[in-house]
């Protein structure tokens, strides 16, 4: 999504890590889960780590803005849309645009990963519409990995730009025109998060500069 703030025009899209950068931890997480009926990666990005979701599910969903969805990009090597290489890859999957999603779906999860989506959005209000949309599409015995970086060497060196504004529980860096949000979510902060919208936390750790909970909506 796009998000207005200080005047400024925030792109979120931009922060979508391509599908060679996935992290080691995570994915070797995701590979020793049990198979699930339905699975979705919420903020899927450039389908960082849709595959290896894929992988244990009968039914995929997806879910990002319109306009990630819809622009032309490089996805794993191929020049595509990401609604035509899901399409064409995982014929059955369900794409959600967030805009839609944030107002409800009919299909329920049994798991849903959330990674590095969080930390990327600069609005209190839209936080709380996908943690309230991500509860109410998991199911009832469904579990929830949100995933946050919340330390690195550029983290660092944001701390003292001359163009860093800080905001929410992060910075804007304002460059040639556009910015960029970067928040800061540590553990403790995302379980408080989670809770305060109906999660309960099942377990948490932190593996390297990442920070990991696992949630259920019971």
């Amino acid at each position: 999504m796009r998000y207005i703030v200080k005047d400024l025009e925030i792109r979120s899209e931009n922060a979508a890590q391509p599908t060679g950068n996935a992290a080691a931890p995570l994915v070797e997480w995701l590979n020793e889960r049990d198979h699930v009926n339905a699975a979705l990666d919420y903020g899927c990005g450039k389908l960082r780590y849709t595959k290896y979701i894929a992988m244990k599910c009968r039914s995929l969903g997806i879910v990002d803005s319109r306009i990630q969805l819809n622009r032309v990009q490089n996805i794993d090597g191929k020049i595509s849309t990401i609604k035509e290489y899901v399409k064409m890859r995982w014929p059955s999957c369900n794409i959600y645009e967030i805009e839609d999603f944030l107002n409800g779906v009919e299909l329920l999860y049994d798991f849903i990963l959330c990674s590095n989506v969080l930390s990327a959005i600069p609005s209190s209000k839209i936080r709380a519409k996908s943690l309230r949309a991500i509860h109410d599409a998991l199911s009832s015995n469904g579990e929830l990995l949100v995933v946050n970086q919340h330390t690195n060497s550029y983290f660092s060196k944001m701390k003292s730009m001359a163009n860093n504004t800080p905001y929410l529980d992060g910075w804007i860096i304002q460059s040639r025109g556009c910015a960029s949000y970067y928040g800061i979510l540590n553990k403790a902060l995302v379980i408080r998060l989670l809770k305060r919208y109906g999660f309960s936390i099942m377990d948490s750790w932190i593996e390297g500069q990442s920070n990991y909970v696992l949630a259920t909506c019971r």
